[in-house]
């Protein structure tokens, strides 16, 4: 039993022996007491009340007692703290919806830099490649001159050796070693070519293409089509669609 029943009970007690009584009842000796007994009474049940209060001073409302229990709190303390709780997930609510803000302006800005860094990276590795492509023309172009060269010496031992300019027959051969030679490092001169994707121009024979070809000359052959190429002069190359370098050709110009 709680402090406040017991109060409430001796309070009650103490009413009805102070109060007069209403009911009818014998007027004998023995129901009639003293007016100083109730007091005595009063005493007794007061002393009573006290011998069963507990030693220990009991905790103020809202705290805890010494058993690990909370004493239950008035309404008003209750609604005080239920407006503090209030207050209080307000204020984290409001700290959140910050957080929660600063944390999307971080992702935006991320994402845009990220985007950003895609672009620049993008076009860090096309102006790579386009320095790769461009060193491996320039370095290429250095050996079409050498190429030509050595087209020039096969063509020149061709026309000896059709020509019959020996002296011995060990001579012919000799001629026709060099000719074999120029013929083997021409081609293995071309298979280097072809692994940077560079590929000569073949104009010979072929009709003349102004965007491969440049006429450096007319020659009248009435055996040959009109506007066919007659003769390389200087041999063209190119790197898949773009034109490394214009072939010079002699093209036929057949008149009626």
């Amino acid at each position: 039993m709680t402090e406040k029943n017991r109060l409430q009970q001796f309070f009650a007690k103490f009413r009805r022996q102070s109060e007069p009584c209403t009911e009818p009842f014998d007027i004998k000796e023995e129901n009639i007491a003293p007016e100083h007994g109730w007091k005595e009474t009063a005493l007794a049940d007061f002393k009573a009340w006290l011998d069963d209060l507990p030693d220990e001073k009991p905790a103020p409302p809202g705290k805890a007692s010494a058993d690990g229990l909370v004493d239950a709190c008035d309404l008003y303390t209750l609604l005080m703290e239920f407006t503090a709780l209030r207050q209080e997930i307000r204020l984290q609510n409001r700290e959140q919806n910050n957080a929660i803000r600063v944390h999307g302006d971080l992702v935006d800005n991320t994402m845009e830099y990220a985007t950003l860094f895609k672009e620049r990276t993008r076009d860090l590795d096309t102006l790579a490649e386009r320095i790769h492509n461009a060193c491996e023309t320039r370095t290429a172009a250095s050996f079409f001159d050498v190429r030509d060269a050595m087209v020039r010496g096969l063509e020149a031992v061709q026309e000896a050796l059709a020509a019959g300019i020996y002296f011995r027959r060990s001579s012919r051969r000799r001629i026709e070693g060099v000719a074999e030679g120029y013929e083997m490092a021409l081609r293995r001169f071309d298979r280097i070519l072809a692994k940077f994707g560079i590929t000569p121009v073949v104009s010979a024979g072929q009709p003349f293409n102004p965007s491969l070809m440049r006429a450096v000359g007319k020659r009248n052959d009435p055996e040959k089509d009109h506007n066919v190429v007659l003769e390389e002069y200087l041999c063209g190359f190119t790197k898949g669609e773009k034109v490394l370098r214009t072939a010079e050709v002699i093209v036929n110009s057949k008149t009626d």
